[in-house]
């Protein structure tokens, strides 16, 4: 079946220019044109999307090894098998995928620049593959940041790469604000700068109380004020975000293991067709979980307030009503552990 499929492909790019079949792959960025109607379709989408993209890669280097762009095509290929193997839970995937940037990193005959666009990537993944021991590893991730900025130090993104670091310091906040302190001074991107001063925001959150009362799409008005004695969640999220859909899924199974007494799930949907979260709600399953949608996306009142610049993004409230982290995404098993413990001493 691999073979008929790449057949079609492999006759394009014998009738189209290098400069032709390029286009094709970098049009891929784009993402799927596709809106996922349910969280299913939203796997089998960007499933689909990214087998498509790599055949594309696998058929522009075999028909052009030499170009100039194969460097290229070929981290973009351990992306997509880095991608996938996240989907797929298979970390032999992601090592893989992490030994084909190192070897790129390493190919001396390749311009400085393109090897610290290997390094960064292998950096970024390395973080993403710790999931769930970010905390743990937090020592070995600040030196491959500091290790990438040493080798690279004229490198723009050096100081995004700090600011990556810093999502797994909440724990820490006097080293995480001097992460994105540092890449503060060093970063020249608006973009990024934006995007430090919304951490910066989030940060001056935590150890605190967050006043939060908002009208629910299902009726009524959640006032955080009034869940003390059990842990909150606090999820901003769009229906019409894939890797919303998929991570809501994961966690409401989780949640569907505890005590429903003892934790509080909250979310803001950045969605700017209330219809929207209301049907995705429904669809897992979530529909005693007040959520708010204001019909403003990024500009949502809260969300604004809270600094909010990445979706999912998952605050934890402790039993007293005190932020504990902004960045619960992918550790919100330890900290419910933690929190429970402290809480019955």
């Amino acid at each position: 079946m691999k073979r008929l499929l790449l057949v079609p492909l492999l006759a394009l790019s014998l009738h189209a220019s290098p400069d032709d079949d390029w286009k094709a792959i970098v049009a891929m960025d784009a993402g799927p044109s596709v809106k996922p109607a349910n969280i299913d379709q939203a796997r089998s989408i960007a499933k689909a999307h990214i087998a498509k993209s790599r055949q594309l890669l696998e058929a522009f280097l075999k028909a052009n090894p030499d170009d100039s762009r194969a460097f290229d095509a070929k981290m973009r290929l351990a992306s997509h098998l880095a991608a996938i193997g996240k989907m797929d839970k298979k970390q032999s995937q992601v090592d893989e995928a992490m030994i084909m940037l190192q070897n790129l990193e390493k190919d001396k005959s390749a311009p400085l620049e393109k090897r610290a666009d290997a390094g960064f990537r292998r950096v970024s993944l390395y973080m993403q593959s710790l999931t769930g021991r970010e905390s743990e590893s937090r020592r070995e991730i600040v030196s491959a940041a500091k290790n990438f900025q040493h080798r690279f130090p004229n490198d723009r993104r050096a100081p995004r790469l700090l600011v990556e670091v810093a999502t797994i310091c909440d724990s820490d906040p006097v080293l995480k604000k001097q992460l994105l302190d540092e890449a503060r001074s060093m970063s020249k991107e608006e973009a990024l700068n934006r995007r430090i001063a919304d951490d910066l925001k989030r940060l001056a959150l935590l150890g605190k109380p967050l006043p939060l009362r908002f009208s629910a799409i299902q009726g009524g008005t959640f006032d955080i004020a009034a869940q003390q004695g059990r842990l909150v969640f606090l999820i901003f999220w769009s229906g019409e975000s894939a890797p919303s859909l998929l991570w809501m899924e994961e966690f409401r199974l989780a949640m569907a293991k505890l005590p429903a007494d003892r934790i509080t799930v909250a979310t803001i949907s950045l969605d700017k067709d209330a219809s929207i979260p209301r049907d995705r709600i429904k669809e897992l399953g979530i529909s005693d979980w007040p959520t708010a949608c204001e019909g403003k996306g990024w500009d949502d009142p809260i969300a604004r307030q809270c600094g909010i610049n990445a979706l999912p993004t998952v605050f934890l409230f402790d039993h007293q009503g005190v932020l504990q982290t902004t960045n619960a995404r992918t550790s919100y098993e330890s900290w419910i552990r933690k929190l429970i413990i402290q809480n019955a001493r």
